[in-house]
């Protein structure tokens, strides 16, 4: 409540005054809105990615954990196995007085033959000993898989916290982006907020491709190719990469991807949510792309990882499109400088430009 509450101050404080109803104090106050707004949204994008980033930790505990209890089931299984061949032939040897002592009455004494006696008696042994080292090395083996479980379960429990405090601080997060988005409709009335987003996103744009020109000029007065710097924050950080290397082209389920986009618009954004009744916004690219044959792991900075980098120019329908570097969010190109996304509490998944976030960072292809 505490961070709802300062959260809202702010919206509070900037209220229009009385006698400063001019129209620049009104584009100061929507764009003092529009910036608390914004980085309460980032905010809840970062937290919420942390989260996906939780519950990913704990699958892959998890599984660790699954694969540590196989392994131990099976060397347990070894060891009894191995037990029960020791006792069964030390029965034989206590029943029929050892097969080496039976062995040794039966081959000749002389002493011409004592390397043929000692041949066969150990071959008699031979098994006897075996049995006993599997027996020691099994005990031996179960002791590490006893110790890799106990490490398992202990990262198991600390996957869990974490998950526990990363839940918790999400949905934190989307109350007060819920509650600054409220306010920010009732200060300024749903058309004027996408009217402010709209020419937030035509600002973003501009500077962006600024930035992408005044890097591509220092890049061909360079001395050698890709030596320009990496630039500000809100320009393109993948570049466009050097010319002799060639982009892998969309997939061809790239068509289908879209389509499965399409088919989530106007549901709810909801932090962890992979549908199909809510999503987040890894949430759906993995969604999208899953259903057209390409599994995606639920996370903005694994999904960056998984793909082929692109620049902002060389975006094809399908690429997916991140922000921050590493990525807090991640959409769905469909073209035209538009993407689908789910991009925040208090909406839902739909058409956004790819200039809305001014940390716009590059495209990712999926291949």
């Amino acid at each position: 409540m505490l961070v709802v509450v300062s959260l809202l101050l702010p919206f509070a404080l900037v209220g229009n005054p009385a006698g400063a109803d001019t129209v620049g104090n009104d584009k100061a106050r929507v764009a003092a809105l529009l910036a608390q707004l914004n980085a309460q949204t980032e905010r809840e994008s970062r937290l919420s990615e942390a989260f996906d980033q939780a519950q990913l930790h704990l699958q892959q505990v998890d599984a660790t954990l699954a694969a540590a209890k196989v392994q131990i089931g099976q060397t347990a299984v070894q060891m009894s196995q191995d037990v029960s061949r020791v006792k069964s032939l030390a029965v034989e040897s206590y029943m029929d007085g050892g097969a080496a002592r039976e062995l040794s009455l039966l081959i000749p004494g002389s002493a011409d033959q004592i390397a043929v006696r000692g041949t066969y008696v150990a071959a008699a042994t031979g098994s006897d000993n075996d049995a006993i080292d599997a027996l020691r090395a099994a005990h031996i083996e179960l002791g590490r898989k006893q110790t890799t479980l106990a490490s398992a379960q202990a990262a198991a429990a600390t996957a869990v916290t974490e998950l526990a405090s990363a839940q918790q601080a999400a949905a934190a997060a989307a109350a007060a982006t819920s509650a600054a988005y409220t306010a920010a409709q009732a200060e300024l009335g749903q058309a004027q907020l996408q009217a402010a987003e709209a020419a937030q996103a035509a600002a973003n744009e501009a500077r962006i491709e600024a930035a992408s020109a005044a890097q591509s000029q220092a890049g061909s007065i360079a001395a050698g190719p890709g030596s320009g710097s990496g630039g500000d924050a809100g320009s393109n950080e993948f570049g466009g990469g050097s010319p002799s290397v060639a982009l892998p082209p969309p997939s061809s389920a790239a068509g289908l991807a879209i389509y499965w986009a399409k088919q989530e618009l106007g549901k709810p954004y909801v932090y962890g949510g992979a549908g199909p009744d809510s999503f987040d916004c890894s949430g759906l690219t993995a969604w999208a792309w899953g259903h057209a044959g390409h599994p995606l792991v639920h996370s903005s900075e694994e999904q960056y990882y998984d793909t082929t980098h692109v620049s902002i120019a060389e975006l094809e329908p399908g690429d997916l499109v991140f922000y921050g570097i590493p990525p807090h969010h991640v959409g769905i190109y469909v073209g035209g400088g538009e993407m689908i996304d789910a991009l925040h509490t208090g909406t839902d998944v739909e058409y956004d430009s790819i200039y809305i976030e001014s940390d716009l960072s590059g495209g990712g292809r999926v291949n």
